[in-house]
């Protein structure tokens, strides 16, 4: 199933339960007016039963008696409280969703945190020396109890001590440091920092404490001074700089326009992963912790960066005795440590120097030091170990905006907030009420059932006032006989239980009919919204947050509908209210009725400035939401980087910052509106007084008699509450105006590079025979930076070429425009002699594989993310994949096997397994062209070896161009080509013999220094 078929699969189940609610709704609205009428019922009887008791009988009371003043006295009391919780009914449906939410808020707010960093509980310890103590610990994760990743696992680590872990991918190597974090606490055993159990130390001191980079940096949508600053809130620009500078980070900052003020984008999605990690390690570099863990820190660097990077951190270490944990796979970055631990099977199989390990016959570290140190095969079609220290400048992928797992681009572009496409704020535009008609005409059916429950509904209001009326001169004809008013007023509460049965059921269908309509509006605007957004161009995400575009499904699509169903449902219940109220009124009173349309204006107007001063105030009345959405999305999906560097302090200000942004101007429109309201109702008074004034002016001059003025004035009276019913809702129309621009904003614009057009050529074969053509391209978001400037490079059919240089020079942007996640500015790219621009987007993508640095998996199962590379894929052409992958093996030993729920991002695996479903993904699809961008870069060893030599498999099975951008320059030497990229155009290119026989040729530079850190 598709990512839209998926989406409309969970919108059914939502408009399902919304369709029940509204239902409840209609039906607990209509039982709770039923009742009132009921109550209406029973209390006329007995107040004539009264009356006519101590009035009508004889002999008449002489004390505490009831007459018609003190019965109507009682009943206008309880009409007035009538009114007044009447005024609670449009907020019923609030109450219920409120409740439904409170729930499921409340039980997040009241669950007690297993390890709270925002506690004051727990000890501090005066000095920190970093001895580090794993006694015996068993520890499995949350979301799958049955994988025990410790088993038994002890480990001590001296103060200051530089240890390395290797093994396996899975083995548990991260495990260690989210114990050490306090991610988790372990199940059984002890951790300790300094003898001290990490259960009895503060959480936010202890992570003070601790210094983490990651395989996969999260970086914070805000400038990149203050995403290294977030490692020491307190720290000045100065240190910044010197952060970034052992951190090899401040050259390529200071070279944007904008320098440490440049703004990163969402999760960092606008620049290389090379220089997110490099933005990454100044951050724990400024933090200067007791103990540092580095997991796969250096893992995206290029060479040189790396060589440097690496220099920094051994000076960082040498300035102070600091504990150090490293993870790494590329084993020749570790020699040099204290101590090489090896895990394997959730416990310490070998640990000792790298002379020591090596020196023991048997030694598995040994064992994984020669496979990585044996050479390669001489195939001409070997691609080895992949890996990128960069992604270029700019979202290579729409997977981007991951928050673990972004894509393999980013670079220097720069999010500009106000760029054109921002669905947050801007003006108001326009959008034609018969175009969101046209989207409910399915519903055409229902909407009538509903307006039928609304004309009924308008109409109760007049006749409540006409049966009133007559109950209230009934009270005072004393000219009937005791039983005589007795038969009149079980007649009337008759009347008054009719009335409520009718009133109950319209509503019903009422809110029935007309929610109906609503939902599946909300429904069909959703699917168009999320539609046109997976039909975007990449550049289009380069300028959104994901925060403020799930906003804009969840909450715009919601609200238009106040426009349709909710606009008419109001009309419906106004025109049978009005047109009810005034044939009642002309017919017993002309004068009295055409004194109380004089007071209507006065009435409209009050409405009308409310209204306005509402829609003055409401703006951007979405701003505070939008940021407040994308603060929360980006802070949960980065959730671990948050708890490291304890900015849940930060966030939570931030947070708490938007939201009041989007409360004061929710004051303002409350009190505008409250304002305006007040003076409705004031109005709404002196509007009654002086129709009580003119209307016994009437009956003195006899021109009515008490009882058609009264009629008149009670039926037009409880009229006006009906229509002030509706008047509730007036901010919602403004709302839905807004939200429906914004909606169809998106869903209007048309893609420069949509993949859902059906045009385009298609070839009858693919050779994969490749040309970029003196390209000259910059990045949307940066139009003036140019990544290419005449870059020209021919791909034989068949052919691997790979793609080598320094971080930022435009390696992966070639992937980007293959792909066509972008178009050159100046240029063309061929495919067998074809300008893609001219040929079929879905077509040309069907015939390209990408295997990214991040691995990118969907929430699902593990065979739902493999099937997605190819439709129509059988369960065995999946787990032949996956085999080919290196991938089955592992995945059979979960207990549901391909079944297996992968989590969001994948988070339930490993990186190295997410990395092995990738790609399974990609062989499964079988492409004319395969792009490698780091696509080993996240396995172990082993498993690196053995996914090597099935992609050579594939290779050998099927000719294909193959591209490969890499940093690890002895994995290429056997390409067909190797291309050199400097300066916006290929300054070099040929065999690895060819470039190494090139006096001071920049591939000779760049082998030298590799060979310099190896």
């Amino acid at each position: 199933a598709t990512f839209a078929d998926k989406y409309k699969t969970a919108l059914v189940a939502t408009e399902k339960a919304g369709i029940k609610k509204g239902l409840a709704v209609g039906i607990g609205t209509g039982s709770m007016f039923g009742m009132i009428f009921m109550t209406y019922a029973f209390g006329m009887w007995y107040g004539a039963v009264q009356v006519a008791t101590d009035q009508l009988t004889l002999p008449k009371c002489t004390e505490s008696c009831y007459d018609g003043g003190r019965v109507l006295t009682v009943f206008f009391t309880i009409i007035m409280s009538a009114m007044a919780l009447g005024q609670a009914g449009p907020s019923i449906q609030a109450v219920f969703s409120a409740r439904a939410a409170a729930a499921i808020v409340f039980d997040m707010i009241e669950r007690p945190s297993l390890v709270d960093a925002t506690s004051a509980h727990g000890s501090t310890l005066p000095s920190v020396e970093g001895d580090i103590q794993l006694d015996r610990i068993g520890f499995h994760y949350p979301a799958r109890p049955e994988v025990q990743v410790c088993k038994g696992y002890s480990l001590h680590i001296k103060a200051g001590e530089k240890v390395a872990l290797v093994g396996p991918s899975g083995s548990g190597k991260s495990t260690i440091v989210s114990l050490l974090e306090r991610y988790y606490d372990p199940l059984e055993g002890v951790v300790k920092l300094d003898g001290h159990d990490l259960k009895t130390l503060n959480v936010k001191w202890l992570r003070a404490q601790v210094g983490l980079v990651g395989q996969e940096p999260s970086l914070f949508s805000c400038s990149i001074a203050d995403n290294i600053r977030y490692g020491k809130p307190d720290a000045s620009l100065e240190d910044v700089y010197a952060a970034a500078k052992q951190a090899n980070a401040y050259d390529f900052i200071s070279g944007f326009p904008q320098g440490f003020d440049t703004q990163v984008g969402e999760r960092g999605a606008q620049l290389s992963g090379g220089q997110k990690q490099r933005i990454a390690i100044a951050r724990a570099i400024i933090k200067n912790p007791a103990v540092l863990l580095l997991d796969e820190a250096t893992s995206a660097l290029d060479t040189e960066s790396e060589r440097i990077v690496q220099a920094s951190l051994d000076a960082l270490l040498a300035s102070r005795k600091r504990t150090t944990i490293i993870i790494a796979h590329r084993l020749s970055t570790i020699r040099d440590a204290d101590r090489i631990v090896v895990l394997s099977g959730g416990s310490v199989v070998e640990e000792g120097s790298h002379d020591d390990l090596m020196s023991r016959p048997n030694s598995q570290y040994k064992a994984l030091v020669e496979a990585q140190q044996r050479p390669a095969p001489s195939s001409p079609t070997k691609v080895e170990t992949v890996q990128s220290f960069d992604d270029e400048k700019g979202a290579v992928s729409a997977p981007a905006k991951q928050p673990v797992d972004g894509a393999s681009g980013g670079g220097d572009a720069v999010v500009v907030a106000s760029a054109s496409g921002d669905v947050a704020g801007g003006d108001v535009k326009t959008v034609p009420l018969s175009r969101i008609w046209k989207l409910n005409a399915p519903e055409v059916w229902y909407i009538v059932l509903g307006s039928v429950g609304a004309l009924i509904n308008g109409a109760v209001f007049p006749v409540w006032g006409l049966l009133l009326t007559n109950v209230t001169v009934l009270f005072f004809n004393y000219s009937l006989t005791a039983d005589g008013m007795k038969a009149e007023a079980i007649k009337w509460s008759l009347a008054f239980v009719g009335l409520g049965i009718t009133f109950a059921v319209a509503v019903s269908i009422q809110y029935y009919g007309f929610t109906v309509a609503s939902e599946r509006l909300t429904r069909r605007l959703r699917e168009m919204g999320y539609q046109s957004m997976l039909h975007q161009d990449v550049g289009w995400f380069d300028k959104q947050s994901s925060g403020a575009l799930t906003t804009m499904l969840a909450t715009d699509s919601a609200i238009i509908q106040a426009m349709t169903s909710e606009t008419m449902n109001r009309g419906f219940v106004n025109l049978a209210t009005l047109s009810v109220a005034f044939s009642i009124g002309f017919y017993y009173s002309w004068q009295m009725t055409l004194a109380m349309i004089g007071v209507f204006p006065i009435l409209g107007a009050a409405s009308y400035v409310q209204m306005q001063m509402m829609s003055g105030h409401n703006k951007k009345l979405n701003d505070g939401d939008v940021k407040a959405g994308a603060l929360l999305s980006e802070a949960i999906n980065s959730i671990r980087t948050v708890a490291s560097f304890t900015l849940e302090s930060q966030v939570h200000n931030q947070y708490v910052g938007h939201l009041d942004l989007s409360a004061s101007k929710d004051v303002k429109t409350g009190l505008a509106g409250g304002t305006g309201f007040g003076v409705s109702q004031g109005v709404m008074f002196f509007a009654i007084a002086f129709l009580f004034w003119f209307g016994g002016w009437l009956i003195v001059n006899n021109l009515v008699d008490f009882k058609g003025m009264f009629l008149v004035l009670m039926s037009i009276m409880l009229s006006t509450f009906g229509v002030g019913l509706a008047a509730q809702n007036m901010s919602d129309s403004v709302k839905a105006k807004e939200a429906a621009s914004r909606l169809f904003d998106t869903i209007d614009r048309v893609p420069p590079i949509d993949c859902a057009n059906s045009t385009g050529d298609t070839l009858p074969s693919v050779r994969g025979e490749l040309e970029f053509v003196q390209l000259k391209f910059a990045y949307p978001s940066r139009p003036h930076a140019f990544i290419y400037n005449g870059y020209s490079l021919k791909v034989p059919s068949g052919a691997t070429v790979a793609l080598v240089g320094a971080s930022g020079c435009g390696k992966s942007t070639a992937i980007a425009l293959l792909e066509r996640f972008y178009d050159p500015l100046e240029g063309q790219v061929l495919l067998d002699g074809v300008d893609i621009r001219t040929l079929n987007l879905q077509w040309l993508r069907q015939h390209i594989s990408l295997v990214g640095q991040e691995p990118v998996l969907f929430a699902g199962t593990i065979a739902d993310n493999i099937a997605s590379g190819k439709a129509g894929s059988t369960l065995a052409d999946v787990q032949d994949a996956a085999k080919k992958a290196n991938a089955h093996d592992f995945i059979m030993q979960f207990p549901d096997n391909y079944n297996t729920q992968v989590g969001d991002r994948g988070i339930q695996v490993s990186g190295g397994q997410k990395q092995r479903i990738a790609i399974a993904r990609a062989i499964l699809r079988d492409p004319a062209v395969l792009l490698l961008d780091e696509a080993t870069s996240a396995l172990d060893n082993e498993s690196e070896r053995i996914v090597q030599a099935s992609l050579d498999a594939l290779l050998q099975l099927k000719r294909r161009t193959t591209i490969i951008v890499a940093h690890r320059l002895s994995t290429i030497r056997n390409a067909d080509i190797i291309a050199v990229t400097a300066d916006g155009k290929i300054v070099e290119q040929g065999t690895h013999d060819e470039l190494m026989d090139i006096p001071k040729g920049k591939y000779v530079n760049l082998v030298q220094r590799q060979v310099g850190i190896n």
